[in-house]
């Protein structure tokens, strides 16, 4: 169903009956431990109200898409499938994709208050300090950044966090990594000595976020053709006063600002801030990092921040299944790779640990089809260190299933390792050495967790009961498993 706000997205995850609401919780670390709780949980979406220091109404939304369910409502696929046939049924929807461009209009919610000048400040938001030992308060977790190419024109829109200063009012950090779509665009500016022109907004309908976050959306494509083809309908936005930059209508809140041609002698840091791996570490404090100059804030009355902070995993913090794992699956069936089941990652929401579930069908099948996940452009952004493959009869969402399959199905003997291959700046195992030298590579496992090809036939049979006489049982004693 198409949502033209996140408001519309929350009205009915509450009618679905997958909403908490929250009043009083403190925006300095208490609003972070109770999503942190709850995320652990793959609990309700939270929203914040009445916000210490804060106008009743200043309110604030997480753990939105943190189950199948609510993922499966943002990114239109039907919400009763089990989490592998929902990420089937999103493949298959990829695979339908047709740009549906914006649309231009003269006004919307987002410009019912409008801030520029000296009047600017982000202490009227209640942005949270997410976790204990953050080194700032992260407005942008949830956040969709937008810049334009300036060669190419096209637009791109990218998640990447933000963080506010308490004495700097018109001035945000935006650590956007060099692997990274808007750094790559951002960079064609500054390589001509300008500033480069750019909009965030926090709190965006669901197909504009969701389009920024897992999509995968290939370079040269905006995120805005993404999120309207997603949706239904093209997103209606707002030419930005300053940049020029469309600015969707119905966000909750909005910045227009420019970025200046980064300062290696800049004093200005970012974070520390707990990052998606679980760790805090050198990566996580950003140096010689764009710098928004702030030109305006635009937001609804009563606005709703979207917030996102990243969770120590496997607690999921961005989306309820790996939509990512939609491309890594087409890409290995790209290479040639036949009898594929099913694609999923064990720890969301990137590609650490991918598990790739074969029907076999010749000796080597699972170590070929190792190979061919690890080599998959989606493997690499996805900073995959490890590969498993099991056979069709493991359920691969389920990790405990996974692990009794490589307990049980592989010969430690047969682990293969793979050295010098690319993984993320975040990474926590990455050395000092490495960082200084830009030299961000890694070693990654293959686990062949099948059973031997030649021994299909006589490898002991499964203790479990037949799928047939487990649903028999389901039913005659239905009051006893409800």
């Amino acid at each position: 169903m198409k949502f033209d706000d996140m408001r519309e997205f929350i009205d009915t995850v509450e009618k679905m009956g997958e909403l908490e609401r929250i009043d009083h919780a403190h925006w300095n670390l208490e609003i972070g431990a109770i999503t942190e709780l709850m995320a652990e949980k793959r609990g309700p979406a939270l929203l914040f109200d009445h916000i210490p220091d804060y106008p009743a109404g200043y309110r604030i939304l997480t753990n939105p898409f943190a189950n199948k369910n609510r993922t499966a409502l943002a990114i239109g696929v039907p919400t009763d499938l089990s989490p592998q046939e929902t990420l089937k049924a999103w493949r298959q929807r990829l695979r339908e994709f047709k740009p549906l461009p914006p649309v231009t209009v003269k006004s919307g919610p987002i410009l019912e208050n409008r801030i520029t000048g000296a009047e600017i400040d982000f202490s009227r938001f209640p942005t949270p300090k997410w976790h204990e030992h953050d080194g700032g308060r992260y407005i942008g977790t949830g956040c969709s950044v937008i810049t334009r190419d300036p060669e190419e024109g096209w637009v791109n829109i990218g998640t990447y966090k933000t963080m506010q200063y308490e004495n700097e009012k018109d001035l945000l950090a935006c650590k956007i990594n060099r692997s990274q779509h808007g750094r790559t665009q951002m960079d064609k500016y500054h390589a001509e000595g300008k500033d480069c022109p750019v909009v965030i907004t926090f709190g965006q309908d669901p197909a504009v976020w969701m389009a920024s976050t897992d999509a995968g959306v290939r370079w040269g494509v905006s995120e805005y053709d993404f999120a309207g083809w997603m949706r239904g309908a093209p997103v209606e936005v707002i030419k930005g006063e300053f940049t020029g930059l469309p600015i969707p209508a119905t966000a909750e809140i909005a910045i227009e600002g420019f970025v200046p041609p980064l300062d290696e002698k800049s004093a200005y840091r970012e974070g520390p801030c707990g990052e998606w791996y679980g760790y805090y570490h050198p990566g996580s404090r950003g140096v010689n990092l764009p710098m928004v100059k702030v030109k305006a804030i635009y937001h609804r009355n009563d606005p709703i921040l979207l917030g996102s902070m990243q969770v120590k995993p496997p607690a999921a913090y961005r989306a309820g299944i790996p939509l990512d794992a939609a491309a890594l699956w087409d890409q290995i069936e790209a290479a040639g790779i036949e009898g594929v089941q099913g694609v999923w990652y064990m720890l969301f929401p990137y590609a650490v640990a991918v598990v790739v579930s074969i029907k076999q069908l010749y000796p080597g099948h699972g170590k070929q089809a190792a190979l061919a996940a690890s080599g998959t452009r989606a493997a690499m952004n996805g900073n995959c260190k490890m590969v498993i493959v099991v056979d069709e009869d493991v359920d691969i969402t389920n990790n405990d299933e996974v692990m009794w399959a490589l307990i049980s199905r592989c010969n430690p003997e047969q682990v293969e390792i793979f050295r010098g291959l690319k993984t993320n700046p975040d990474d926590p195992m990455l050395t000092p050495e490495q960082r200084a030298k830009d030299d961000f590579t890694m070693g990654r496992l293959f686990f062949d967790a099948c059973r031997p090809y030649t021994r299909r036939g006589e490898f002991p049979r499964v203790n479990k009961f037949s799928d047939g006489y487990r649903q028999e049982i389901l039913g005659k004693w239905k009051n006893l498993f409800k």
